[in-house]
């Protein structure tokens, strides 16, 4: 299929064919009914934490390539000591001929980089939170043994602990250079949130299109508070986030930082096509096609063809032209559709499972509270029922509104019409209350949070 060549306007049959695969490929995800003895079994979680590499000696940032001068080691120095610990690498061609190391993957975890060399883990999907910890763990002590060796280390915040956007620069991956030029005209913060963030994601199965869509529905409501409770970005721009006058860190189009959610407010404001809250999720009429047929009408940034082969050919910028139209009437293949799907970064994201994106990256123990938090609540009949009944009045609108309220007033905001702090009571209530009791105690370090009206940010 060639992707570069003139795009026409996609005809109706076409464009109703290209909705039908994606579609088709999100049902893939569909999981057994969830009732009976194997129930379980259908209920899998996955997590993804991403994690900033920086100097031991001084918390400094540190890029892919190595320093030339310094001699100190980059990102690619430490995929390449810790490939021998993974059956599969990824390359990126790059346009002289050479490939440069961006990937890593074996059983049920895979590495790969984030666009300002953000290291990121991806474990599952698994039954039970004991497998999510029991593989980070595994990946930790690999990862720690050379970082040690490299004089190295970790970080694990929300956004950058040490360095400037503006200082960090992208690996070499294409697509990144041209998100990054695209992302200038649709936000102020496209810089900041691919060069200096990082997430926890937690995915969840569905058992139908309609508990996909319900799912998705619910978690988009509740964004705002996973955000809020997951906030872990003390720093923003190299200054704490709590520093008043002269000294306050400005935002790249010269606004002030909240002084809660700073990896929130940075995302929000990159393209209000691609993150946020997708357009139409409260729609009566959305389900996978309408997922599919919203993202197709969505700018395709760059031709996503070439950079798929080990030609080295650089893909092109294509500006606002579609996705549908850079298809132009072919139907897209499974590479094709993960490509689609993964170019939207909304708070939460559909493809063959409902992928949660809305917290802060936290060190482990957070991050498995979360993971426990969710799968308490999205795998419970009768929580879901409970909050549809509670949030049904809500919408977009809403959604923004509470992200702004909690930014401001924390656990005294109103949200929703009720007060954050009850809200958050009642939801980790209802998790721990539906965990099975081997599950329950990996919620202990939110339940603590909340029981003290804090964020982990408040412990930084």
């Amino acid at each position: 299929m060639d992707y570069n060549k003139t795009v026409q306007e996609p005809d109706e049959k076409a464009l109703a064919e290209q909705i039908r695969a994606i579609s088709d490929y999100m049902k893939t995800g569909i999981g057994e009914t969830p009732h009976g003895p194997n129930r379980k079994s259908d209920e899998h979680i996955g997590l993804e934490l991403e994690h900033f590499i920086v100097r031991r000696s001084d918390g400094s940032p540190v890029p892919y390539e190595e320093d030339l001068e310094s001699k100190m080691p980059g990102v690619r120095t430490v995929l390449e000591r810790l490939a021998p610990f993974y059956d599969n690498r990824s390359y990126e061609s790059q346009p002289d001929g050479t490939r440069c190391l961006i990937g890593l993957s074996r059983s049920r975890s895979n590495i790969t980089l984030e666009p300002g060399a953000q290291l990121e883990v991806s474990i599952g999907p698994m039954s039970d939170l004991a497998g999510l910890e029991t593989q980070y763990r595994r990946f930790r002590s690999e990862l720690d043994q050379v970082l040690q060796d490299l004089d190295l280390a970790v970080a694990e915040m929300g956004y950058h602990p040490s360095a400037r956007a503006g200082d960090i620069p992208l690996i070499p991956k294409g697509r990144y250079r041209f998100m990054d030029r695209h992302f200038e005209t649709t936000g102020r913060h496209g810089i900041c949130m691919m060069r200096a963030t990082a997430s926890t994601q937690v995915s969840i199965d569905f058992h139908s299109e309609e508990d996909a869509i319900r799912k998705f529905r619910i978690a988009g409501l509740l964004s705002p508070l996973l955000a809020f409770v997951t906030d872990n970005s003390p720093v923003f721009e190299n200054a704490p986030i709590a520093s008043k006058g002269n000294t306050r860190p400005k935002t790249t189009s010269g606004l002030p930082v909240p002084d809660r959610m700073v990896r929130t407010v940075i995302w929000d404001d990159v393209d209000a096509d691609r993150s946020k809250t997708m357009p139409g999720t409260f729609d009566d009429c959305l389900g996978f096609e309408s997922y599919a047929q919203t993202l197709l009408q969505m700018p395709a940034i760059f031709s996503f063809g070439p950079e798929t082969d080990d030609s080295g050919k650089d893909p092109s910028y294509l500006g606002n032209t579609t996705f549908a139209e850079v298809l132009d009437g072919k139907i897209p293949d499974r590479a094709d559709i993960e490509h689609i799907l993964s170019l939207f970064f909304f708070d939460v994201r559909l493809k063959t499972y409902v992928e949660i994106r809305a917290a802060d990256a936290l060190p482990i123990e957070y991050a498995l509270a979360y993971a426990a938090l969710i799968k308490g609540i999205f795998y419970n009949d009768e929580a879901l029922l409970s909050l549809e009944h509670c949030l049904g009045e809500f919408d977009i609108e809403d959604i923004d509104d509470a992200k702004e309220m909690l930014r401001f007033d924390g656990y005294d905001a109103i949200v929703y019409k009720r007060p954050a702090e009850q809200w958050l009571d009642e939801l980790i209530y209802t998790a721990a209350d539906f965990l099975e009791a081997d599950e329950r105690p990996y919620l202990e370090p939110l339940v603590r949070l909340i029981a003290e009206r804090k964020t982990p940010v408040d412990l930084a």
